[in-house]
């Protein structure tokens, strides 16, 4: 997984989302777009963390960030975040698991990726990744679309005719790719 595009792509909705729109729907169950900006923070934090060798906390899911500077605080911990994982190392302590590093990259991209298309979604935006970065978040959801399940993570798989590995990706996670804050598909994690 890329960090720094996944990291990029996503900065850039995080950037445009307005102060108008904190409380509005997006499409993750029971999260508005304040509460999903603060994830997002939560995520780049955690790249953050875990690329220079630090432990990233439970606690750091449980924090509300403040979402007045959102842009700001993401562009800061985005920054460090970029140059974090050079040397890329061999594990990544998160809350109680050591996990392989490539596979904690790939998770904490592949968030960064599905969350800011919702961002996206939520605040009228257009999500722009490559076809190279959709496909690694496609190939991650794949291999763990069953346990994502099982812990409320993802929902039941969307049907998506062919498509963009994005919408792919998407689907496989729960999510409809034709999602609006109006439509009345039902939400997910």
């Amino acid at each position: 997984m890329d960090l720094v595009r996944a990291i990029t792509a996503t900065g850039t909705i995080v950037r445009g989302v307005k102060p108008d729109q904190l409380d509005d729907r997006t499409p993750c169950r029971d999260w508005d777009v304040r509460t999903l900006t603060n994830h997002l923070l939560q995520v780049v934090t955690a790249v953050d963390l875990a690329g220079r060798g630090e432990p990233v906390p439970n606690e750091l899911w449980e924090r509300q960030l403040p979402t007045d500077d959102a842009a700001a605080r993401f562009e800061d911990a985005a920054r460090s975040a970029a140059t974090a994982w050079d040397p890329l190392p061999e594990t990544v302590h998160m809350g109680e698991s050591d996990l392989p590093a490539p596979f904690a990259v790939a998770m904490l991209g592949t968030d960064l990726v599905i969350h800011g298309w919702d961002l996206a979604r939520a605040t009228g935006q257009d999500y722009r990744v490559d076809d190279d970065l959709a496909e690694q978040a496609y190939r991650f959801v794949a291999g763990t679309a069953e346990q994502g399940r099982g812990m409320g993570i993802f929902g039941e798989p969307v049907p998506v005719d062919g498509g963009a590995p994005l919408d792919r990706a998407l689907g496989l996670s729960g999510r409809d790719p034709g999602w609006s804050p109006g439509s009345a598909a039902p939400p997910t994690r």
